[in-house]
Order: C-alpha cells, then sequence, then structure tokens
C-alpha cells in the first residue's frame, strides 16, 4: 500500500479520498475552455467572438488552493512529485479521449528549461502517456520565442507575448493532438499552440490542463 503523496495517509493511488475531495472540479465548463459558468452546455463569451482554434479543454479542477499551490511547487519549487499528484487527478476525465489520441506538452523555451532544469507539463504528460499508453510527442513542437511569464502580464498583452511562438520541429501524423499544460489562465498561449498545429495540417486540437482559472 502507498502513502498519500499529500498527507502520507495509507491509500492504494497517489491521492487519498480526502485530498483528492479537496480539489473543486468545474460544474459548467465553457464547451471549448474550460472556464467556469453559470450554466450547462454553454461556451463564454471570449470563445464565442474569436473561436480559440482548440475544440473542448479538459480540466481537473479550478485554480485555486491547494491545486494552486501545488502547480506553484511544480513549477517553481522543484517539487517534482507534484506532477504525479496532477496526473492522477487527471487520468478519470481523460478516459474519454481516445487512446490513438497522441499527447503533447507544452514546450519550454530553451532558455526557460535550462534555468528551471526541467518541463514541468513534460514531467505530467509522461506519467499519463505511460498509464493511459498513449503516444507522447516529446520533441516535436518547440517554442522559438523566449517570452514573458504569461502571469506576470495584463490580459490584452498576453495574445501578442506568445503571437509566433512556436513551430513544428517534426511532422504529426496524428489526425487529433491533446495539448497539456498544468494550468490554463486565459488561454492565449494555448490559441497560439492551436494556430500552429491546425496551419500545419492537424485536424483537431484537444487541451488538458490541471487547472483552470475563473478567467480574467
Amino acid at each position: 500500500m502507498n502513502r498519500c503523496a499529500i498527507c502520507f495517509t495509507h491509500t492504494l493511488s497517489t491521492l487519498c479520498g480526502g485530498c483528492q475531495s479537496l480539489l473543486t472540479p468545474i460544474e459548467f465548463p465553457c464547451q471549448h475552455c474550460a472556464k467556469p459558468l453559470n450554466q450547462i452546455d454553454g461556451i463564454c463569451g471570449e470563445c464565442r467572438a474569436d473561436p480559440p482554434g482548440f475544440t473542448k479543454t479538459y480540466s481537473a479542477t479550478v485554480y485555486q488552493p491547494p491545486a494552486s499551490l501545488w502547480v506553484q511547487q511544480l513549477k517553481f519549487g522543484e517539487r517534482l512529485d507534484r506532477a504525479a499528484v496532477m496526473a492522477e487527478a487527471m487520468l478519470p476525465m481523460l478516459s474519454e479521449v481516445s487512446q490513438e489520441v497522441p499527447i503533447l506538452p507544452m514546450p519550454l523555451h530553451r532558455k526557460r528549461l535550462q534555468s528551471r532544469g526541467y518541463n514541468q507539463a513534460y514531467e505530467v504528460a509522461k506519467i499519463i502517456s505511460q498509464k493511459q499508453r498513449r503516444v507522447l510527442l516529446s520533441d516535436t513542437l518547440i517554442r522559438v520565442k523566449h517570452t514573458a511569464m504569461q502571469a506576470e502580464l495584463h490580459e490584452k498583452q498576453r495574445a501578442a507575448n506568445v503571437r509566433s511562438a512556436f513551430r513544428l520541429k517534426q511532422e504529426i501524423s496524428h489526425d487529433c493532438v491533446l495539448v497539456l499544460d498544468d494550468v490554463m489562465t486565459t488561454g492565449q498561449t494555448m490559441r497560439s499552440v492551436a494556430r500552429c498545429l491546425l496551419k500545419a495540417g492537424v485536424q483537431e486540437v484537444q487541451v488538458a490542463v490541471f487547472a483552470r482559472s475563473k478567467g480574467l
């Protein structure tokens, strides 16, 4: 028997039932970007006015404590054990996605990768890839623009910050791709990725994030 990664009580999985219950599912997500809404089967105003390119976003929880703390610990605190926690929370919802759909982790620019020492999205994606036996496209998409941290920018600056920030390093033979990241705030980075993939001939882009912000 394992111990819970958070509270260390005995459990059969990475998270015990008590710690799993600390996560807040999104009751009424936007059909495209998973932004929390007040009604079922809705589309948020931004996606209605400017479709994001990706068709659906799977999110395990709202971006609030303790989920937000776990994201920060993984991203900035070298707590690589938190990748297993996030993957565990994401696995059930991703069972809806065909096993034939490969998983593509959000890439970091080489300078940020060198500075951090690892890509948090890749750490989560490789666990999900192993658990669900999905193809992992770990070296297919690269970030060619060393962008400022999105969290440090105002909403209007975020789209410009990630415009043309990605390009394909290798061809993708799959019609549908599941892009994974740790958190989505406004979705501008993911929109940029989707544009790049669709331009390269991918027919459908789906998205998986551990946590989704309530939006700005």
